[in-house]
């Protein structure tokens, strides 16, 4: 396989760079039978980073299934420039965009979006606005109105003093950061009937029921409303938010799901 580089995208404001996104692709190796012109782009959930243990997992058997993988960093998260102060789903939704245009740059034509937690809930969306794009997904407890999960872990009264205040500590057990109230605003402008209505991917869901930060129901809604009838979901009474201890079983099953879709051959 090649050795794989991590790439920092800048990002201009009237020329000039004020941030960047830390990317990192890698293809498989050439004498294996794999998709030309396609790439998995891989994104984490919210105060984690591209070289968590989902990522690494994935990275290896896509590529041994012969289809290149991009992981990076939201800003604000792991290796990219920005804060997590500044953190939005408008945000995310660009940064996904830069690094599509990345890929398109490297001649990546289509995507295969795979997303864990707040990255599967930020690709729902670009996926929802560039349908064209994207091939198909495959996400892992895709967050669903994360503003809701977020009021809840603050808490009522300390929601109260984050509207009035405008920022509040949040301390989670992966992050530690301020974090603004534009980041609620933002997310209620993105409302979940337009995504039930203008989603059109190809997408296979993992969903765990004992999950304490994306609640299950949230999820099976949004496949059970969703306008388009190509979703396909894997409710797990037993499994958690992460799925570590499941991520065997995960592949196997996401495997199968791109067979059927005609993006990878049959072998393992």
């Amino acid at each position: 396989m090649s050795t794989p580089a991590l790439e920092k995208l800048p990002i201009t404001v009237n020329g000039k760079t004020v941030s960047h996104i830390a990317a990192w692709l890698e293809r498989p190796a050439p004498e294996t039978d794999g998709v030309d012109g396609l790439a998995v782009l891989y994104m984490h959930g919210f105060g984690s980073d591209q070289s968590g243990t989902k990522g690494d997992f994935f990275r290896q058997r896509f590529l041994n299934a012969g289809i290149a993988f991009c992981s990076f960093d939201f800003q604000g998260h792991g290796e990219s420039g920005g804060g997590m102060f500044d953190l939005s789903l408008t945000r995310n939704i660009s940064d996904i965009a830069r690094v599509h245009g990345f890929l398109r740059a490297q001649g990546f034509e289509r995507l295969l979006l795979m997303g864990s937690s707040m990255g599967g809930g930020s690709a729902l969306w670009y996926a929802a606005n560039h349908p064209e794009d994207v091939a198909a997904a495959v996400h892992i407890a895709p967050s669903m109105e994360l503003h809701e999960g977020l009021m809840r872990w603050v808490g009522p009264e300390n929601t109260k003093k984050w509207e009035r205040e405008g920022r509040i500590l949040f301390e989670h057990e992966l992050v530690s950061c301020e974090l603004s109230w534009n980041l609620i605003e933002d997310l209620r402008s993105f409302r979940m009937d337009r995504l039930k209505t203008n989603y059109r991917t190809p997408t296979l869901i993992f969903q765990g029921k004992k999950d304490r930060s994306v609640p299950w129901d949230k999820v099976v809604d949004f496949v059970v409303g969703c306008e388009y009838e190509g979703l396909e979901l894997h409710l797990m009474a037993d499994a958690d938010h992460r799925l570590l201890d499941r991520l065997d079983h995960v592949w196997r099953s996401l495997h199968q799901y791109l067979v059927t879709q005609e993006l990878v051959n049959g072998a393992a």
